[in-house]
């Protein structure tokens, strides 16, 4: 059978393999998993459709050329896609810079069941209409879609804007974040009929399969997304159909600020949020309308809502009702009670309420409310095990950090065989800051064996997913060619991302790459571009300040300008700025003298930043100024800093020394 998908996978056990063109220019991310909502007013929207949020259609209903794109898109970058309220077309010549990863996951098959328009707009957008034909007219029938999922491909990347575009662009509103892959059928049904995941495949029958896109179709087989394990890093033959997608709205502008991801809110990162357009609620695995929901998601927040749909029997309000419990702020503190509301749902595959019971029960044995004793740490692992296999990369990542805990708190045997376990799983699930720690432990080799060449991949995905540092740091290790092979071009494209979040540090090394002609040809526009970009009038970049400022004192590509060239030195006043804009007053370099201004420079360059040379250069200018201040300037630095010049200086103007 022709495959559908055209899979890329980014395996991190591999030395620096990655799907897509890497890292390219002026492309912004920030951190972490996007939050669910019905609207989002930076989405765009089309005539009388409203903006549409983050949401997660399925896509059974896409012919199997539709199919082969998306995979070949997500092969070459970033998946971007047009989305309104009566389309979903992949715009394949539209690029967004990123990779995909894949991870297995924790198989959880179900049956859903569509049965009117509003369904079909609000589940599969694509072929909506077709599909709400086929049921018009008829009171019972209904369409069955059988999923069973296995892994999912996962970017880093979690937010864009239009400006981070290239190509044929017009009319993008999503990209997308994940996609579920695994096995589905689909079939007409009759309202209320239940049938099972067999039942829905034999309707269809594999000879379906190649005529997809109608109200029967079929890809996959169920017994091979069976075989598949939790743990896999490649998808498995004939269970990688894609499922589901994740799509994020691209942001109207990039944000003010960048957070790093990982110091973001715990509780936001644990809430479960409706990925369902306006007008409808989750219900299951399908979004409805409240009035056909026997039960959906509750509002977070709402304590009372989230009871009432618990008792209904929805396992995301039962988690959050969980929360509510165990916070003890709009309901009577009971941990007891919250604990049975995350093992259910949890057993239903709620992958936040299982971290949140591993949480528990970490917290409870470090109180001395349980025992610490086999079993007590069992369920920890238990628990966090089963989030992690579910597909949450946060939780991975916060679980792996228990593994490396040392002290009195810590609860499990520190192991970092299973710490790096899991932060390579949150990472291929796409979460960046798991990427980040991961391809620290590779570089350093402390707590994993070193390897240079697959840190490189790790720490891409690191800097895709907003993590400036690890931009920095995978910069230097393709500029100089340490453990991983030599490449400048790459190092550039590292440094700008890194440059375009907001760290002043690549932008000075991007312009010194591009300075130096360090293989790349040497371009002095562009290096002082990234310099005056990592040198703002607001805000601290002195590396690129002092690289901007030797500029313009040399005349390098730009007419010299020493004024200027002082005024840059100041602002990099703690990295030896100010001492160089001393002398350049003092001595009149290029410009008229200024004695106080130099004075000034030195003195704060001394007494501020402890610079010796400055210090060296501010005691005689003191004592021409004030030989009782000079006497007391000296006795400080000679008992402080032991500085044998300035002990020498006391001691002629008779203070002697201590």
């Amino acid at each position: 059978m022709k495959r559908a998908f055209d899979l890329c996978v980014v395996g991190l056990s591999l030395a620096a393999t990655a799907c897509g063109p890497g890292l390219e220019p002026e492309v912004v991310v920030h951190p972490p998993r996007p939050t669910a909502s019905p609207a989002s007013s930076d989405s765009a929207s089309s005539g009388g459709c409203p903006a549409i949020g983050h949401t997660e259609p399925l896509i059974v209903d896409w012919l199997t050329t539709r199919r082969s794109d998306l995979g070949l898109a997500m092969k070459e970058g970033v998946a971007v896609v047009a989305y309104d309220c009566t389309t979903l077309n992949l715009l394949a010549h539209c690029k967004l810079p990123g990779t995909y990863s894949y991870a297995g996951v924790t198989r959880n098959e179900k049956v859903i069941q569509l049965t009117n328009p509003a369904e079909m707009q609000a589940n599969v957008p694509f072929g909506a209409a077709a599909l709400s034909t086929a049921i018009e007219g008829s009171g019972t029938a209904a369409i069955d879609v059988a999923l069973v999922p296995s892994g999912k491909m996962a970017t880093t990347v979690t937010a864009a804007t239009a400006q981070d575009l290239s190509g044929s662009c017009e009319g993008a509103t999503h990209f997308v974040r994940t996609a579920l892959l695994g096995a589905f059928a689909m079939a007409p049904g009759s309202r209320g009929a239940a049938r099972t995941v067999e039942q829905v495949f034999a309707a269809v029958g594999p000879a379906t399969a190649s005529s997809q896109g109608g109200t029967a179709s079929r890809e996959g087989e169920v017994e091979a997304c069976r075989g598949a394990k939790p743990n896999a890093q490649a998808p498995t033959e004939r269970c990688h159909a894609p499922l589901r997608l994740e799509l994020v709205p691209l942001a109207a502008k990039k944000a003010a600020t960048v957070e790093p991801a990982a110091k973001a809110a715990e509780e936001e990162l644990q809430k479960l949020s409706s990925p369902c357009l306006t007008g409808t609620v989750l219900s299951g695995a399908k979004c409805s309308s409240p009035a056909l929901a026997p039960a959906h998601l509750c509002e977070p927040a709402d304590s009372r809502a989230c009871a009432a749909q618990c008792g209904k029997g929805d396992v995301g309000s039962c988690y959050h009702l969980g929360i509510h419990y165990l916070s003890g702020k709009d309901l009577p503190r009971d941990d007891a009670r919250a604990a049975d509301l995350f093992e259910k749902s949890c057993g239903a595959g709620i992958a936040q309420a299982c971290y949140a019971r591993a949480k528990q029960q970490l917290r409870d044995i470090q109180s001395g409310k349980v025992s610490p004793d086999g079993a007590g740490r069992a369920k920890v692992r238990e628990f966090a095990d089963k989030a992690c296999d579910l597909g949450d990369g946060w939780a991975c990542f916060s679980a792996a950090e228990w593994y490396l805990s040392e002290g009195p708190q810590a609860v499990l045997p520190k192991d970092p065989t299973r710490a790096v376990a899991f932060l390579r799983r949150g990472c291929d699930l796409g979460y960046g800051p798991s990427c980040s720690a991961l391809g620290k432990m590779l570089v350093e080799g402390k707590l994993a064996a070193k390897d240079v060449a697959v840190a490189v991949g790790v720490l891409q995905r690191a800097c895709e997913g907003g993590e400036t540092e690890d931009c920095v740091d995978l910069g230097d290790i393709l500029r100089k060619g340490q453990g991983a092979s030599k490449d400048g071009v790459k190092a550039i494209a590292a440094y700008q991302r890194g440059c375009n979040l907001g760290d002043m540090r690549a932008c000075n090394a991007a312009g010194s790459v591009y300075g130096e002609g360090d293989g790349v040809p040497r371009d002095v526009a562009k290096a002082y571009s990234f310099f005056e970009k990592g040198c703002p009038e607001k805000g601290f970049g002195a590396d690129a300040c002092t690289s901007l400022a030797g500029m313009y004192e040399r005349g390098t590509g730009i007419p010299k300008d020493m004024a200027r060239a002082a005024a840059l030195y100041e602002r990099a006043c703690g990295s030896g700025g100010c001492l160089r804009a001393a002398e350049i007053w003092q001595h009149g370099d290029g410009v008229t003298a200024d004695p106080a201004r130099a004075f000034s420079l030195y003195e704060k360059a001394c007494t501020q930043w402890g610079e010796k040379k400055a210090c060296d250069a501010f005691g005689p200018l003191l004592e021409r100024k004030d030989k009782e201040r000079a006497r007391s300037f000296y006795a400080d630095q000679c008992t402080r800093t032991q500085d044998k010049a300035a002990c020498a200086s006391l001691k002629r103007l008779g203070g002697g020394t201590k």
